[in-house]
């Protein structure tokens, strides 16, 4: 099967490495500028089914539309990277989403919005109405659109605050826990969750099979995380 993917910021076509997971990457549509992030993995399930990235045209319902439009000669399909495992490819699949502010960004001197992409981890979406009210850069220019970037439910936290821990029998402290995990290749969602919901090193009931309550242990790569606990409060909610 032919590819139409090529290496990010050149013409060169893009060789794989298939060993690894998938690839970020950027569709450009050349007529107006405007693109779109994401990331495609090169095989599907336990059983490793071919993906058929080589001719994958992104998952925007808006994109697609627009290749069907003006065709597909008109739009340019780049690889930014690879990644060795599913975190690391939805994690730098926000990074660069973040990065370019495929949310907010327009097209420079038009209205129209720079990237197709319509929310950012599954917890930022771009309003609807953006895509089809022509009054939406009006909305832009009076914090609309910033204002509706909200993670989804009023319980989500950006993982910041200080925490003390012991990583096997050495006692840990640190500035912000939800980094230190990500550094370092510790589930900072879970373990930010105990933390917060345990100030005595347990898991809460509703983490606990049966409702029982047990210590609470994560193996990672630099040893067993264990009696982890917040010292401050500094979550945000999103802010």
């Amino acid at each position: 099967m032919v590819s139409h993917w090529l290496q990010f910021e050149t013409d060169e076509p893009f060789v794989p490495n298939l060993k690894k997971f998938g690839f970020v990457y950027l569709i450009i549509n050349t007529q107006n500028g405007k693109g779109y992030v994401g990331c495609k993995q090169y095989y599907i399930g336990k059983a490793k089914t071919a993906s058929k990235w080589e001719t994958y045209m992104g998952s925007s319902k808006y994109l697609k539309d627009d290749i069907k439009k003006i065709g597909k000669k008109h739009f340019k399909f780049e690889a930014i990277a690879e990644y060795i495992n599913k975190r690391s490819l939805r994690y730098y699949e926000a990074h660069y989403q973040m990065k370019w502010d495929v949310l907010t960004a327009v097209i420079e001197g038009t209205d129209e919005p720079a990237f197709y992409n319509s929310y950012v981890g599954g917890k930022w979406y771009r309003p609807v109405e953006s895509y089809q009210d022509p009054e939406w850069k009006k909305k832009i220019s009076q914090s609309h659109l910033t204002s509706e970037l909200k993670p989804r439910g009023e319980n989500h936290y950006e993982y910041k605050g200080k925490a003390e821990f012991y990583l096997d029998d050495k006692r840990m402290v640190v500035d912000c826990l939800g980094t230190w995990c990500r550094e370092n290749g510790y589930a900072r969602g879970y373990v930010c969750a105990i933390a917060r919901t345990n100030k005595d090193g347990f898991y809460n009931t509703k983490f606990a099979k049966g409702g029982k309550r047990r210590a609470f242990s994560l193996k990672g790569p630099l040893g067993t995380i264990t009696k982890v606990k917040w010292l401050g409060k500094e979550e945000t909610n999103g802010n």
